[in-house]
């Protein structure tokens, strides 16, 4: 059974009686809350959707909304605050091109080559749209009506309460050019098994992933000469627990198998299929930064602490006041780290399949010459499909309008004024967190081309080339949630855009026999050229094999 928490507190309630008559009476009453835990996740999306008026103690609902009015806070909460929940589109490491192997599958002397690359790739800029690796592009850091009625609001503030100034629009381009960085670094083992005319081969990662919110130096320093710098090892903390998260474990495993169907003293051609098979799991996390919960639910929002400093401005109730807000905001702000920095190894549990074809064409069977005779271009191409799997995929409320304009905000009368701060407070919540809910998702496709010229020589040689990679939009087949969670999110919000990207990429390569086999080693590199809905990423790696 679900863990229940009960506290005995002495409050003054606003009580109705049934003429409409005010009745104010000291009571005791428990508040009783439960755990967000998965098996009951039902009974929690059933609290969040179910209208339970909460009265706040001691706080008449007819002055909170004159001062709601005052600040203009309706109008406020009409706009978007998440202008996307959808996560960020990954490349996977089994397409990388850096793994493709160094030489023509023809050119191992054995039947056999197994090896490993030690590798490291970082993502500088990370796209959360087609066109922006921006925040601004996420969240509403760059929209004028809303950063105009958050000015104004504080501005009414002043006017009652001593604030120190703020400017929303120098806050908000603080972060609006912020962006997720991501490095991996590890191992990437492969075999290859050659018969006559079939080749299987085979490769999985094992290897660490860490992904953070990113500033350039300057956006650091300007954000602490707003807010004020911390200590060094409080900085370190905060960073862990709310801007990085890291994990190490393995990757999915790629298995390709094709047989040749051409071959021509000018071209050679193989037909093939591949799998990659959901074998990622993580076996340790929160080295550098934090895992961080994927809750179903939306929390509460008090006002208790906010209006206690408002009228008794003490040390004590303005740092509970400052408390409360920093604690809600960073909650919000860390279920937006689970949707873009949390991020699971391997391909989120789809099982690919998929067809490739490889092409090959010596160049000495058009040009004659020493440096032609020791160079083969290589093509491969391919598409992939995956089955649909359950994953958690964050969303926001839509905003309803027309509820919006069907209330008289300025009523005075206290049902009615009750009815709109609790609307208002729920709006609050529904507008800066979002929530995971199960949703059955079919990936979209991949398509990819790699061109390759590779050049063996004596004992030394190299490959160069260029890859393209293509992935269209994901469709989401069901949510696990109730009906009405499901009108109140908005889906197209959490689909992530198309994204594509091509690459150069290239190696020295070096070789030395011996009496049973023949070492290969190289160096290898690829670099984005251009993206859409990807990143700006580059990689490096270090190849051993060993064919026999």
């Amino acid at each position: 059974m679900s863990a229940v928490a009960l506290s005995s507190q002495s409050a003054s309630v606003s009580v109705l009686d049934s003429s409409g008559e005010g009745l104010t009476r000291g009571i005791d009453y428990d508040i009783v809350s439960f755990d967000d835990e998965d098996g009951y996740q039902d009974m929690n999306e059933f609290f969040d959707t179910v209208a339970t008026d909460h009265i706040s103690r001691a706080i008449n609902p007819v002055d909170i909304m004159i001062l709601f009015n005052l600040f203009g806070i309706p109008n406020i909460l009409e706009l978007p605050f998440f202008l996307r929940t959808n996560f960020l589109n990954k490349r996977p490491l089994l397409d990388q091109p850096i793994f493709e192997p160094d030489r023509a599958q023809s050119q191992f002397p054995g039947k056999w080559v197994v090896g490993t690359s030690l590798f490291a790739r970082k993502a500088t800029r990370s796209n959360f749209t087609k066109d922006s690796d921006k925040l601004a592009s996420y969240l509403s850091l760059s929209e004028e009506l809303l950063i105009r009625r958050l000015q104004d609001a504080i501005e009414s503030i002043k006017k009652i309460s001593p604030i120190e100034d703020i400017d929303v629009a120098k806050i908000f381009s603080l972060f609006e050019n912020m962006t997720v960085e991501e490095r991996q670094a590890g191992f990437m083992v492969h075999c290859m098994k050659r018969w006559r005319y079939t080749t299987l081969r085979i490769m999985a990662p094992l290897y660490w992933q860490e992904s953070n919110f990113s500033l350039t130096p300057q956006e650091q320093d300007a954000v602490a000469n707003e807010f004020g710098s911390m200590e060094p090892e409080e900085e370190k903390a905060f960073r862990k627990a709310h801007f990085i998260s890291d994990r190490i474990g393995m990757g999915d495993t790629r298995i390709e198998l094709d047989h040749t169907v051409l071959k021509r003293p000018s071209f050679t051609l193989r037909l093939g299929g591949l799998a990659t098979v959901p074998t990622a799991w993580t076996w340790g996390s929160g080295f550098l930064g934090s895992s961080f919960a994927q809750p179903s639910t939306l929390p509460t929002f008090e006002l208790e602490p906010i209006f206690n400093a408002i009228d008794n401005p003490t040390d004590e109730t303005q740092e509970e006041a400052i408390r409360f807000i920093t604690d809600f905001f960073l909650d919000s702000f860390d279920r937006m780290a689970a949707d873009l920095i949390d991020i699971p190894l391997g391909n989120r549990r789809h099982l690919g399949l998929g067809v490739y074809m490889r092409g090959k064409t010596p160049l000495d069977a058009y040009i004659h010459n020493s440096f032609a005779a020791c160079t083969k271009i290589t093509n491969r191409i391919s598409l992939e499909w995956f089955l649909p799997s359950t994953e958690k995929r964050f969303y926001i409320n839509k905003i309803n309008e027309a509820a919006f304009a069907a209330r008289d905000f300025a009523s005075t009368d206290p049902v009615v004024a009750a009815d709109n701060l609790q609307f208002l407070k729920e709006q609050m919540v529904s507008r800066l967190f979002l929530r995971a809910i199960s949703t059955r998702v079919v990936p979209g496709v991949i398509f990819r081309w790699s061109s390759e010229i590779q050049y063996k020589g004596e004992p030394c040689g190299f490959n160069l080339g260029t890859d393209f990679w293509l992935q269209n939009k994901p469709r989401f087949t069901s949510i696990q949630a109730l009906a009405k969670t499901k009108h109140e999110i908005d889906i197209p919000k959490a689909k992530p855009p198309v994204a594509y990207q091509s690459k150069v990429f290239g190696g020295l390569v070096f070789h030395h026999k011996t009496a049973r086999r023949v070492w290969f080693f190289s160096i290898n590199a690829d670099a984005a050229l251009n993206n859409k809905g990807l990143c700006q990423d580059y990689t490096l790696s270090f190849n051993f094999e060993a064919s026999f």
